[in-house]
């Protein structure tokens, strides 16, 4: 694995979280190349994508949405206004 001296550089401020957060993803995706038979085409773009993949997440974490159920539950309703030849 040949990686550009740009690409090192980005790796090498990395702090050791982000290291190996990215290190995850890299793993994961060389996981799935392996089980899918798919190539591997560049690791200077790979490595570049998987640190913008944990800066976003790092900047945008996923939080859960609050789920709030409405006051009553409707019931279902059907208009016969128009039926469609399938449903006939």
């Amino acid at each position: 694995m040949k990686l550009s001296a740009q690409t090192q550089k980005l790796l090498g401020g990395l702090t050791p979280e982000t290291r190996a957060k990215v290190d995850r993803i890299i793993r994961r995706h060389l996981a799935a190349c392996m089980r899918n038979g798919s190539p591997i085409e560049s690791f200077d773009r790979l490595y570049t994508e998987a640190v913008e993949v944990v800066a976003l997440e790092e900047r945008f974490p996923d939080a859960p949405l609050p789920f709030t159920p409405p006051p009553s539950w409707e019931p279902v309703r059907r208009y016969d206004q128009y039926l469609s030849p399938r449903d006939m």
